[in-house]
């Protein structure tokens, strides 16, 4: 309890008179550099992210040149896809055929109508031949 008395006795100190406003001072001071640091770290996102669209889009653009259907069958070389090594073909020797397919009538919708088995067996040992099926 003595600990408690001590602490009593001492003299108590009076801040500053512009203590207050000093304190304020800074902590607004921070709040607004965590603010700018946040907005700088946006921008700087934003920034890698044009930049890579950038490369992306030059990228596909003018380095990686797509083939056409008939780059890849060998139309524009004047040579087929399926001639053999050391076979030289002229554009009238063959005919390139494209044909679009349509696979939607492939695709059968479920009826509406019940999906009945009906098994047929015959009943008697007898054998008749006037049952038809």
């Amino acid at each position: 309890m003595e600990e408690l008395n001590l602490l009593e006795k001492l003299e108590r100190v009076k801040a500053p008179s512009d203590f207050e406003q000093k304190v304020l001072n800074l902590l607004s001071e921070r709040k607004e550099k965590r603010r700018l640091g946040v907005r700088n770290l946006r921008l700087s996102f934003a920034g890698a992210f044009v930049a890579l669209l950038v490369c992306f889009i030059v990228l596909n653009v003018f380095v990686l040149q797509r083939k056409g259907p008939t780059d890849i069958s060998g139309l524009g070389r004047g040579v087929p896809a399926g001639a053999k090594r050391g076979e030289i073909l002229r554009a009238r020797d063959y005919l390139p055929i494209i044909e679009a397919v349509d696979y939607s009538g492939e695709i059968q919708r479920p009826s509406y109508e019940s999906q009945t088995i009906y098994i047929l067996e015959r009943v008697s040992e007898e054998r008749l031949e006037q049952v038809k099926y």
